[in-house]
């Protein structure tokens, strides 16, 4: 049997999306040992050479190899996974486009594990150029909202073609009820069930294992408190300076608090905690970490006292080891997540509520025990929840 794992742009500096792909991997290997696995990635050397696979091009994500000629890779392919992160809101268009081309191919086809937010990815939702000034003028000399009206009209499009395209694949498991519900905005899909973000099950590597430097590790280990920090590049925080200066505030409060800067893009992320870091009073009390492994990062996310994200894999990193974390949203993804734990957002990237914040973490210092014994029955749940969805993946993939 051959199985084609696809999605999202793996092997594109985002650590929760390979963190998502190492799990996918290991549980279809789990299901099919004897199968024999091909992804979709744009790091194809760097995942051949990690997880002993065979890699095709990133379709759909690189110019040069578009969505539509992903049949090209499907001859002999049995299966194509659609897998990861919020693709459905995300990339919907290219999830339909994808599935559609392995489907016109005669390869099966799973929608596995997905999220779907509230709303649709703004940058594909929206008028530019020409188009946004032309609306704009007419908004502002007639009252008509030609914006709004085309909006309107591609969201029905996009849920029509959802509707279709998922409707004719084999399995469809969303990442959790909430993004099912969204899901079911578009058709019925009444076989379709809600699992877990795969991954919640990524592994950690040991302490010793981590790739920094001595001064990093005792500067790391020397301290009572460390708060692990991620601000996303892709939807930066509007209040920059706000949250820098919270941070310091934050320091002065806690003699004992580390900063540890976790980018989840090695490359953008960090550009933008290092901007962060030069506006700090106290940049001794920061240590600016640079790992590109999933194991790296949840190694060091285990060891924190709280995680304050932007971004939601750090947080499921962190909660693989039940530290508690606080978001700062981007969609309804995060605040749902951490809604299951009992835990909250601080505002949202456009409006960050700082009251909120240093409520949030102060509880999580001060309710360290509390909070794990309460998690850990959220994460058995989590746990079973997969359970369940992986029983339906073996059934599926192993019907003749």
């Amino acid at each position: 049997m051959k199985i084609l794992l696809g999605g999202v742009p793996f092997g594109c500096d985002n650590i929760g999306d390979e963190a998502i792909l190492a799990s996918v991997i290991g549980l279809v290997r789990d299901l099919c040992p004897d199968a024999e696995l091909i992804v979709s990635t744009g790091d194809r050397a760097g995942t051949e050479r990690k997880f002993g696979v065979r890699t095709v091009p990133l379709y759909g994500f690189n110019p040069a190899v578009p969505a539509d000629r992903l049949g090209e890779a499907l001859d002999g392919v049995d299966y194509y996974i659609w897998a990861g992160a919020t693709g459905l809101s995300d990339y919907p268009e290219m999830a339909c486009t994808l599935l559609e081309s392995a489907q016109a191919k005669g390869v099966r086809t799973i929608v596995w594990s997905v999220g779907m937010n509230d709303v649709f990815n703004p940058y594909f939702f929206t008028l530019h150029g020409k188009k946004k000034k032309l609306a704009d003028m007419l908004k502002s000399c007639f009252g008509f909202d030609m914006e709004k009206r085309w909006i309107e009209r591609r969201v029905r499009y996009i849920r029509q073609r959802l509707a279709q395209t998922l409707g004719r694949c084999d399995l469809i498991v969303l990442r959790d009820p909430k993004s099912l519900e969204v899901l079911r905005l578009c058709a019925p899909f009444p076989d379709a069930v809600a699992g877990s973000d795969t991954a919640i099950l990524q592994k950690q590597c040991a302490p010793e294992a981590l790739p920094w430097g001595e001064s990093e590790r005792n500067l790391f280990r020397s301290a009572s408190i460390r708060m692990a920090v991620c601000v996303s590049e892709q939807n930066r925080i509007r209040e920059f300076d706000k949250f820098t200066g919270w941070l310091d505030g934050m320091i002065e409060t806690h003699p004992g608090l580390l900063i540890v800067t976790i980018p989840m893009n090695p490359k953008k992320d960090f550009r933008v905690m290092e901007e962060m870091k030069q506006r700090l009073r106290h940049q001794d009390r920061i240590l600016s970490l640079r790992f590109l492994e999933p194991e790296e990062v949840q190694a060091v996310a285990a060891e924190c006292s709280v995680i304050v994200s932007s971004r939601l894999h750090l947080l499921i990193l962190g909660l693989n080891n039940l530290v508690p974390g606080v978001g700062i949203a981007r969609g309804s993804k995060i605040e749902y997540f951490l809604s299951r734990f009992g835990l909250t957002t601080a505002g949202t990237t456009d409006a960050l509520d700082l009251p909120r914040l240093t409520e949030s973490v102060e509880w999580t210092l001060t309710h360290q025990n509390e909070f794990k014994q309460r998690a850990a029955s959220v994460r058995a749940g989590l746990l079973a929840d997969l359970d369940r969805a992986k029983e339906l993946l073996k059934q599926t993939l192993t019907s003749s």
